[in-house]
């Protein structure tokens, strides 16, 4: 919504050639952590969603409605102020069209040619685009930021500034000391919008392999206490076994396996 599809293409390439060139460490970590004891109010039952579908074949209305019930548990078992920046839900059921997109209150998913575990994951990044735009959001506009998205002005009160000049030097420039190992994934570096949107995602998913990861990299583990203190009030997930054996980082984080159990109980 924020990017034309061409743009968006030339970002990935760009972000996947970075990968491939920056140097990597070749630490290996065996970190075991524990479970957190926090909660936060979840959204459950007030969930208010609008939901809408393109390209759905008559044979395909069964799956629709799993997929609705899936996409509200999911909103549910996030804090509520998140849910509530995600109000309009779009399935397309195109077998060719784009996984999702977020932003402006509304999730894009293509509804076929996905696992559960994918598509919930899909719907998590983007969920993190919505919380970046509208939950963590400037209290005045007095001074601008060196960030922009697309033409809009980021200010220095927009909490999400503090999280892109981690690695950032504006929304198309690495800090001159940004290595690999200072992002969850390839696509994560391809502006800080997504390194957001990754780094919720595997916050949310993956939670204790993140917090294992971070021992491999400060500004990595920057972007961790940033998502607990200031994006989850302090709450960590029972996600992820705690157990990362191998510290290059995956392309996508919404393509790694996880137990989706340990997010929804």
């Amino acid at each position: 919504m924020r990017k034309t599809l061409t743009l968006f293409l030339l970002l990935q390439a760009f972000a996947l050639f970075i990968w491939l060139t920056m140097p990597k460490n070749s630490v290996v970590l065996e970190t075991q952590v524990h479970a957190a004891t926090e909660t936060h109010e979840v959204a459950k039952e007030n969930v208010d969603v609008n939901f809408s579908m393109r390209n759905l074949s008559s044979s395909q209305i069964a799956l629709s409605d799993s997929q609705k019930e899936q996409i509200v548990n999911v909103l549910s078992t996030l804090p509520a102020e998140h849910a509530d920046t995600v109000e309009r839900i779009i399935l397309d059921y195109n077998a060719s069209a784009g996984r999702g997109l977020g932003g402006n209150n509304t999730i894009i998913l293509r509804g076929v040619n996905m696992s559960v575990e994918e598509f919930i994951s899909v719907l998590v990044h983007e969920t993190g685009h919505n919380v970046d735009y509208a939950y963590l959001t400037e209290s005045n506009k007095k001074q601008a930021s060196e960030f922009k998205d697309g033409s809009a002005t980021l200010y220095i009160t927009d909490p999400s500034v503090d999280f892109f000049r981690i690695s950032w030097e504006d929304e198309s420039t690495f800090k001159k000391t940004a290595n690999n190992l200072d992002f969850v994934s390839g696509y994560a570096m391809s502006d800080p919008f997504e390194d957001f949107a990754e780094t919720y995602v595997y916050y949310v998913l993956h939670n204790k392999d993140f917090k294992a990861l971070t021992a491999s990299s400060p500004n990595l583990y920057a972007k961790y206490r940033f998502m607990k203190y200031r994006v989850f009030d302090g709450v960590e997930f029972d996600t992820g076994d705690g157990i990362v054996n191998e510290i290059n980082r995956p392309w996508d984080i919404t393509v790694l396996d996880y137990e989706l159990t340990d997010f929804l109980s």
